[in-house]
């Protein structure tokens, strides 16, 4: 059975060596290689080193993983993942390539230098060897010519977005002469073992994504100068507002380099002669003078925007110089502010009235045409062009969902009213009948194929389980108004939460309550997970400034209890509960996570308890599990002596109150099990669209084992007053050294209060429920501080915490 164990990638540049570090995050060895210099630097000189010494001959190389090391974010999931990649060169480590599996050339853009090394390395790949290019816009057919028969059958594009840790996009293209089977193999190894989406491309001028990406990119920049508008205008449009990210049109053109983005339409306009919009990837004027001046972005300092002191200036675009952003205010604009359905929000923006609607209508409008006329050349379907927008753009709507959202039919009669051509193939379509691009029915996704004229179901994937497709299966066991309990099948239940940020309100904590009698009767073990950007954000702050405010004491405490009750009910269930989060677990969500029987986490897991930063700290047995889990394995048997007072507990208690007092939030799941928030024996899924469907599978396997819950915590041995002495001491340092505020001091005390047990005696033994009236206690006490209240509400209006 064919196994990729080692892979050699050519080429240390940004990508060849993060492309080395994510093949590290999921374990596989790699071999890291690059050309030898053609001399010494001053710096090697001085080093001592010649051109024999082994640090010259693998500069580039180490060079690209040291920067990969230093990259934010994170390239590694942890920095002592490097250790799996191996550096060297391709004069004298050709052989390595011998031991490797996969070969993957990510060397600079030229065909010539592509063909070179490719005949250089052919023969020293083995037998059934697999070699790719990450090329994002060269022929893969090109580059095929010169490998032998029998390797041009294991030879195709596997392009890679940036960074690629977190990219999904893997756009997979096939060369003339490449075995399907070979193909189906790297489909199935980047989707499972390095968790990407794979869409299969045509071999055509930059593939699908960057194609259709850098079309919307240039047609914005023209449409922006026709229209007179700013760059930060555009961007307000451009962004959050329709489902782009945060970087819209041109932080995103200075990040990659506007150098990049002329290379790139270059080659574009170059390869389709044919295309009917060719002339849309000719460099306008604005930036042909932005490049001849190297305001290329990043990578010069300067771009769109430039970034002086603090402030963030935008380009005059007429004067070309820069200056303080104006306001950006349109109506229209305004107007989506309160919609949350992004659908909604998209097309009150393009049936708007003002000139930011009608920027929308003519970029929108000229991007999903384009997008339409592009099947099938640049891919089979409507569903890997999606794909590919969302996966490398992180659009949320791909080009067709977003023609649904804004009704194919009444979109049309507005383009066609203002003089576009729609695609034959769009309204024979709608003359057929058909309004949408997209259809469900009984929990099974269709889309339209322009080629059979018909739907097809979309690709059946059981590693993947969608919780709507259960809704409307009419699976949902129980749901109010902020979860919904889910039958998963094979006798497993999911809760889901689904209020704001997923937050935790008393309608989530009910059923958290609510579902474990129901699973009790009915299934095997229950799954919490979802499939939001956020697992979990935390508790509803907002409810706890109100209650603050209003100085309903009990109310408040009422709250933390019903939530420390629900999550050891948690705890103690005698069946496997079984915590999936992704994206952010923050707070509150962390602590679900901490109570469950196991997690399976997605390798992008934020994970933190991060109370202190609006001046509590956690109380839904956030500081007890901590406690619990870095000093439980001291007393086991075996472990620590014949006396447990010889145990030192200071170290173990330190740990927890680091994590806890500053606030820290791992980077990854990998991260959070380094710093004891998850366990050794948590699982870690690196494509999070697995993650339900592997979080069902360890529910299963925990049940089949005959799972029984763990037994009460009645015997935590605490530090007590003299150890909370030194935990003092350590903040009343570093406050009057100026690291912390006096109001952090005082809620950092409150957190070592509870973690040595209150005022008691060292080492006297103490129960979770005691710990957990500690945590409450501090919480409420917290919470009627002015300072705390103040730090709530800044946290509501700005984002960000304030250190008061």
């Amino acid at each position: 059975m064919r196994k990729i164990k080692q892979v050699t990638v050519i080429g240390a540049g940004v990508m060849g060596a993060t492309i080395a570090a994510h093949l590290a995050n999921v374990g596989i060895k790699s071999n890291l290689l690059d050309i030898v210099l053609p001399e010494l630097s001053p710096v090697d000189q001085k080093a001592g080193l010649t051109r024999e010494s082994k640090a010259f001959r693998d500069k580039l190389a180490q060079g690209g993983v040291d920067k990969a090391l230093k990259a934010r974010p994170a390239s590694f999931y942890v920095p002592e993942d490097a250790k799996l990649i191996r550096t060297g060169n391709i004069e004298d480590n050709l052989d390595w390539i011998k031991e490797s599996d996969w070969i993957v050339e990510v060397i600079v853009e030229n065909l010539e230098l592509k063909k070179n090394l490719f005949q250089k390395i052919a023969p020293y790949l083995g037998p059934e060897a697999i070699l790719t290019s990450n090329t994002s816009g060269i022929p893969i057919q090109a580059m095929s010519e010169v490998l032998p028969p029998e390797l041009a059958e294991r030879f195709l594009g596997t392009h890679f977005f940036n960074p690629p840790r977190y990219m999904k996009l893997l756009e997979i293209i096939p060369g003339p002469r490449t075995r399907p089977e070979i193909i189906r193999f790297m489909a199935a190894f980047c989707e499972e073992v390095l968790g990407k989406g794979v869409v299969y491309a045509k071999d055509t001028p930059n593939f699908i994504a960057n194609r259709i990406g850098v079309f919307g990119m240039m047609d914005a920049v023209q449409t922006m100068v026709d229209m007179d508008l700013t760059p930060e205008e555009v961007d307000r449009l451009t962004g959050p507002a329709i489902g782009h990210p945060k970087s819209a049109t041109f932080r995103t053109a200075d990040l990659v380099g506007l150098d990049t983005l002329g290379h790139v339409a270059k080659n574009v306009y170059d390869g389709v002669p044919e295309d009917e919009k060719r002339d849309a990837f000719l460099v306008p004027d604005v930036l042909k003078a932005m490049l001849n001046q190297k305001l290329l972005g990043d990578k010069t300092g300067s771009g769109f925007y430039k970034k002086v002191g603090k402030n963030i200036l935008s380009l005059n675009l007429k004067t070309m110089e820069y200056g303080e952003q104006k306001k950006v205010q349109f109506e229209s604009l305004k107007a989506t502010k309160g919609i949350e359905d992004l659908g909604q929000r998209f097309a009150a923006l393009y049936y708007g009235q003002d000139k930011a609607a009608e920027f929308i209508f003519r970029t929108i409008s000229a991007s999903l045409i384009y997008s339409a006329n592009r099947i099938p050349e640049i891919a089979d379907d409507i569903l890997n062009v999606d794909n590919a927008m969302k996966w490398g753009f992180a659009w949320e709507l791909g080009p067709f969902e977003i023609w649904d959202a804004l009704g194919l039919e009444k979109s049309v009669a507005k383009m066609e009213a203002a003089g576009y051509k729609t695609p034959a193939w769009v309204k024979e379509m709608l003359a057929s009948g058909k309004k949408t691009f997209y259809r469900t029915e009984k929990g099974v996704k269709y889309f339209y194929d322009p080629i059979s004229k018909n739907y097809r179901a979309e690709p059946d994937q059981p590693k993947i389980i969608l919780l709507p497709s259960l809704k409307d299966r009419q699976k949902v066991v129980k749901e109010n108004p902020g979860a919904t309990l889910y039958d998963m099948g094979d006798g497993v239940a999911c809760l889901e939460f689904h209020t704001k940020m997923n937050s935790i309100d008393a309608d989530l904590v009910n059923m958290i309550t609510d579902s474990l009698p129901l699973v009790a009767e009915n299934f095997e073990g229950l799954v919490i997970g979802n499939h939001a950007p956020n697992f979990s954000v935390g508790a509803n702050i907002f409810l706890v400034l109100v209650y603050a405010k209003e100085k309903k004491w009990d109310e408040l405490g009422g709250m933390v209890k019903a939530l420390q009750d629900a999550l050891m009910a948690v705890k103690y269930f005698d069946k496997p509960v079984v915590a999936a989060p992704a994206g952010m677990a923050l707070g509150g969500g962390c602590e679900i996570c901490l109570h469950s029987a196991r997690v399976r986490a997605a390798a992008e897991t934020y994970m933190g308890l991060v109370e202190v930063g609006v001046g509590v700290l956690p109380a839904g047995g956030g500081c007890k599990e901590l406690l619990v889990r870095n000093t439980e394995s001291l007393f086991e048997v075996g472990r620590g002596g014949l006396y447990p007072r010889q145990i030192e507990l200071k170290p173990f208690v330190a740990r927890a109150f680091e994590n806890i007092a500053l606030a820290k939030v791992s980077t990854s799941a990998r991260e959070a099990q380094k710093m004891g928030i998850l366990r050794p024996t948590d699982k870690i899924t690196i494509n999070r669209d697995h993650l339900l469907a592997d979080a069902k599978k360890t529910v299963l396997a925990m049940s089949a084992e005959g799972y029984s819950p763990p037994r009460p915590k009645d015997d935590i041995r605490v530090m007590g007053r003299e150890g909370l002495a030194v935990f003092n001491h350590a903040l009343y340092v570093m406050n009057k050294s100026g690291y912390i505020s006096e109001y952090d001091r005082v809620v950092a005390g409150k957190v070592a209060h509870v973690l040595c047990g209150g005022d008691v005696l060292a080492d006297t033994i103490v129960s979770e429920q005691y710990i957990l009236d500690l945590e409450r206690e501090a919480f409420v006490s917290l919470c009627g501080n002015e300072k705390t209240q103040a730090r709530i509400e800044h946290m509501l209006t700005t984002g960000k915490p304030l250190r008061n």
